[in-house]
């Protein structure tokens, strides 16, 4: 989320109690991956609000140095496998699967390369006024970032059903919102924005589920 401590903690107890609630319902096994999307993510916001009381010394060095890295090995290098892999999941065989599976192994190639920049160099972290940045030097960084955001965003475009393809165009436009804003804080803000729509997936699947009477919208291509 961002902003402050306070705004994540609210943002990761909220989210989080919703995810838990979905998840509690047992979900399909071709739903799982996706209802464990808002529950990571809010996981990461409640990470993060340690990361903006470490740096202003209300915590252990030991814990701000846990909480970045816990921080941006869940941005960089577990998100852009697991989304992908979430969205997959519900797809029956069809093109649409084939193409998420080569969006899930660019996904994976992203991680693996992201991972070892943060193990093998230094997280650099700021606290501005009203958001945290986060430094990682990577190889290719204009390659990697357009992967990123091609995996993490694009992946929903290819879904068989409207509501995740719905959450990819408002993904995509609030990457590129967030960018013209300000290209230093675009971690911390997407992840948090990403963190609240992805509850609207669940939701969504939930209501689809318990709806005995509604036809899957998803259907092999």
């Amino acid at each position: 989320m961002c902003f402050s401590p306070e705004a994540d903690l609210v943002a990761g107890v909220v989210i989080g109690a919703i995810a838990v609630e979905s998840l509690r319902r047992r979900p399909v096994r071709e739903d799982l991956p996706l209802a464990l999307v808002p529950a990571v993510l809010a996981v990461h916001s409640l990470i993060e609000a340690f990361v903006w009381w470490g740096g202003r010394g209300q915590v252990g060095e030991g814990v701000f140095t846990l909480a970045t890295y816990a921080y941006v090995v869940i941005a960089y290098a577990v998100l852009p496998t697991l989304v992908p892999f979430a969205v997959r999941a519900r797809e029956p065989q069809g093109r649409r699967r084939d193409a998420l599976s080569v969006v899930l192994g660019i996904g994976a190639a992203v991680s693996a390369t992201m991972l070892w920049a943060i193990v093998d160099g230094d997280v650099a972290v700021t606290l501005e006024e009203h958001f945290v940045r986060y430094g990682v030097g990577v190889p290719f960084p204009v390659l990697l970032v357009s992967g990123y955001v091609a995996v993490t965003c694009g992946s929903a475009l290819l879904s068989s059903s409207r509501a995740i393809v719905v959450f990819g165009v408002v993904q995509v436009v609030a990457v590129a919102v967030l960018a013209l804003l300000t290209t230093q804080a675009l971690t911390s803000l997407w992840c948090g924005w990403a963190a609240i729509t992805s509850l609207a997936i669940v939701l969504q699947v939930r209501r689809d589920r318990e709806d005995p009477t509604r036809v899957p919208d998803r259907a092999a291509v």
